[in-house]
């Protein structure tokens, strides 16, 4: 179906490494390369940053900017209306999790053992 692509998308983009550290981080203000290694727990790698970094450019969501501190990455208004959505999002599937944490699948994908 249609409608679930573009859900399917937005999934995987969120999916990836690192996109949610980033948005996140972005959410409190614009901030170097070196500011984001400094911010996001774990660290990742300077390669791993940059790539997640060029994807979420190529979506839109992030922009770069040169200020007197250097290159800047700040959200774009697309990553700014995205934030609300994810955590809204992140807080209901949470909700959900403990709900039922003992009756769903784990999330490796192997089934529940039955029970005698």
């Amino acid at each position: 179906m249609q409608e679930f692509e573009t859900f399917y998308a937005a999934v995987k983009l969120c999916g990836h490494r690192w996109t949610l550290e980033i948005l996140t981080s972005l959410q409190q203000q614009p901030m170097r390369f070196t500011d984001l290694l400094q911010t996001i727990r774990p660290t990742p790698s300077a390669k791993s940053l940059n790539e997640a970094l060029r994807r979420l450019q190529d979506r839109d969501l992030i922009g770069r900017s040169s200020s007197d501190e250097g290159l800047l990455y700040q959200l774009t208004p697309a990553g700014r209306q995205l934030i609300p959505l994810l955590l809204g999002f992140m807080q209901e599937i949470q909700r959900w999790s403990e709900r039922y944490r003992d009756s769903a699948a784990p999330v490796t994908g192997t089934r529940p053992t039955r029970r005698p």
